[in-house]
């Protein structure tokens, strides 16, 4: 069958080039032609482009507004204060390395697109298009609010179902309800990510079905052979999306001292200050690689989390630093009996409990079933 899939697939963000890849590889291994739609809007975070700059009220940038031809000296500024200690080379170098992922391992669409009326006049040689997975729903952001991740330019009669599809929190705000229920419409069949997912689509009148996020499509054998690199040394990784978190910090250090590991963390930007090697320039691969090898994970990332769980790792996870925007993390814990391992507040390291994945795997393995099948299911429904 031909299919073609949308969701947030470039936006040099490690979990969504990854969940991206995996949809697309699960389904090509079931024998279909598949592509991602190479949907690039206007808001997509671009955080590795060079000329990109922040848009602030100062007076350096209201003067840029007037003269948009000194936009990339503001870039070069905002840039050199935002790189700290991280030399360019590595800059460059991550980008190059996520562009070489979506060139070399996604299967996007030979045209790019930029906004729903693009897409709309576009006829895809498609059967089925596939929304998800991501937070392509999100009514928060942007991504929400765009009628393109709802098929909104599938034509009339074409099937669209959603595998995965997250709203990111656990509520979408009254203003956006409506919308958000008109263009649900368009499913024969919407599949969601959280808990909370199934519980905002029923109070808009839908019906869903919760399934894994799309990496768990794959076993560990296959994002195994995706690695090349091997790293024998012992660490524990941290992955801290905000930088910030004092929990994160404590915990680190204390598992540190006990074990004797080395803290290195992966990020962007930033210098982790209490780290003993700061990750850079990773790319996709680099960062399931660096998550196999590690002895422990400590992270605020929901593909942090997935990923230490496919490759059976011991972990903690904490929600993002003074936001609420946990229930993903959350619900995903919850089903797999691992609550105790998402730390909403800090507690007596001495408590805490290693885990157990001969508890864990039998309820994994279901869930990854119950999965594969709904997807499957819909698929020969078309």
């Amino acid at each position: 069958m031909k299919i073609k899939t949308i969701t947030c697939h470039d936006v040099y963000n490690y979990g969504a080039s990854l969940q991206a890849y995996a949809l697309q590889t699960y389904l090509q291994n079931k024998g279909h032609e598949v592509e991602i739609i190479d949907y690039l809007p206007y808001y997509r975070p671009d955080r590795l482009n060079w000329f990109n700059y922040k848009r602030t009220k100062g007076k350096i940038h209201r003067i840029a507004n007037i003269l948009p031809f000194i936009k990339p000296f503001i870039a070069l500024y905002d840039h050199l204060n935002t790189l700290e200690k991280i030399s360019y080379i590595r800059f460059f170098n991550k980008k190059k390395i996520f562009d070489d992922f979506k060139k070399n391992m996604l299967k996007c669409t030979g045209k790019s697109f930029h906004n729903l009326d693009e897409l709309t006049k576009y006829v895809f040689d498609a059967e089925l298009f596939i929304a998800g997975s991501d937070q392509i729903w999100n009514s928060v952001g942007p991504n929400g609010k765009d009628p393109t991740f709802y098929c909104a330019f599938a034509p009339k009669g074409m099937k669209c179902i959603s595998y995965a599809a997250s709203f990111g929190t656990s509520y979408i705000p009254d203003n956006q309800k409506e919308f958000v229920s008109q263009h649900l419409k368009r499913f024969s069949a919407i599949s969601v990510r959280e808990a909370s997912g199934v519980d905002i689509v029923k109070s808009l009148g839908f019906y869903s079905f919760e399934v894994m996020d799309p990496v768990f499509l794959l076993d560990a054998i296959e994002w195994r052979r995706l690695c090349r690199k091997r790293h024998n040394e012992k660490y524990m990784l941290v992955y801290d999306l905000t930088m910030n978190h004092p929990g994160i910090k404590k915990m680190s250090q204390y598992l540190s001292r006990k074990n004797g590991w080395k803290i290195y963390s992966i990020n962007d930007f930033k210098i982790c200050p209490y780290a003993d090697y700061n990750i850079n320039n990773a790319g996709p691969i680099d960062f399931l690689e660096w998550i196999k090898d590690a002895q422990y994970v400590i992270c605020s990332s929901f593909h942090g989390t997935a990923f230490s769980i496919l490759f059976q790792k011991q972990f903690y996870t904490f929600p993002l630093f003074e936001q609420k925007n946990f229930s993903r993390m959350k619900d995903f814990l919850h089903k797999l009996g691992l609550d105790d391992h998402f730390i909403m507040e800090e507690k007596n390291f001495k408590d805490f409990d290693e885990i157990n994945y001969l508890n864990v795997n039998p309820r994994l393995n279901k869930l990854i079933n119950d999965s594969k099948s709904w997807l499957d299911s819909q698929i020969v429904k078309n």
